[in-house]
């Protein structure tokens, strides 16, 4: 009543001059009471189909998610997700490149544009290997090394690759969306303030949260096509290769029990040490 008929009611309740403990029954008041319950529930309706709205955009954004990792978990071949992941990073990589190619200075500078963008995908041996016997000019055309360098990746030990592919991707997946999930949440928090702007508050979480999720999906791809790009073979094979172990050898084969020194002098008991 306060809220929505106040001044109304004040104005009735001064010219009837009744005393606080009345009983009340004008029709006025009556009806003024019945208006602002209906105008209450309505705002309260009005409310709760926000937060559905609200609700509503990151429920489309975890179906993407989601269906990415139905996927991954799966699919019993990944490749064709993981090739248009890749296509997807050299394609940006491309346009980087592109657009340095009409704003450079000079060549020096444009060496160093192209260090930069590399630099976000490769080491430096491999990004080393990528520029070996290239020429940094406008002739520049970078995205088939690229897709050289992750096939011969993928053929050097295609099992070990596409599992390292499969679990680097879930990884990243929950990790980002983990993050993006906070950040979505703060974003929601303050977008109330934005109709204070004459801005509509669902409007702005829609649009900012767009933003946020397509840098969401472009860092999961960034960072798996970057950790394939630097796979190594031979690093995974020395993991893989079991090493000897060290076997002590106790003085005149002398069975030693489990409580007493370890012959090797160590100071341990044997059950610590050697046993």
């Amino acid at each position: 009543m306060r809220r929505f008929q106040g001044e109304r009611i004040q104005s009735i309740m001064d010219k009837l001059k009744l005393p606080d403990n009345e009983r009340i029954e004008q029709n006025m008041v009556t009806k003024s009471i019945e208006r602002a319950q209906a105008q209450v529930e309505s705002l309260n309706f009005e409310i709760r189909k926000n937060v559905l709205k609200f609700d509503q955009v990151l429920n489309q954004q975890r179906e993407v998610i989601y269906k990415w990792r139905r996927r991954l978990l799966k699919s019993d071949d990944i490749t064709d997700l993981i090739y248009e992941w890749l296509e997807d990073v050299n394609e940006v990589l491309h346009n980087n490149i592109e657009n340095h190619k009409r704003n450079y200075e000079n060549l020096d500078h444009f060496e160093s544009l192209v260090h930069e963008e590399l630099n976000l995908l490769l080491n430096e041996s491999n990004k080393l290997v990528i520029l070996n016997n290239t020429k940094l000019n406008e002739e520049l055309e970078i995205s088939s090394l690229i897709s050289k360098l992750f096939d011969q990746n993928a053929e050097s030990n295609n099992v070990d690759f596409w599992n390292i592919a499969r679990l680097s991707s879930l990884s990243f997946i929950d990790q980002l969306w983990k993050n993006h999930l906070s950040e979505m949440d703060y974003l929601r928090s303050g977008i109330g303030l934005r109709a204070m702007g004459q801005r509509d508050p669902l409007v702005e979480y829609q649009k900012e949260g767009y933003d946020l999720f397509e840098e969401l999906i472009y860092n999961v791809k960034l960072s798996v096509v970057r950790l394939l790009l630097n796979f190594d073979s031979s690093a995974i094979k020395e993991q893989e290769t079991p090493k000897p172990k060290n076997v002590e050898k106790h003085k005149n084969n002398k069975k030693i029990g489990r409580n007493d020194p370890c012959d090797c002098g160590s100071g341990l008991k044997y059950k610590k040490c050697h046993g």
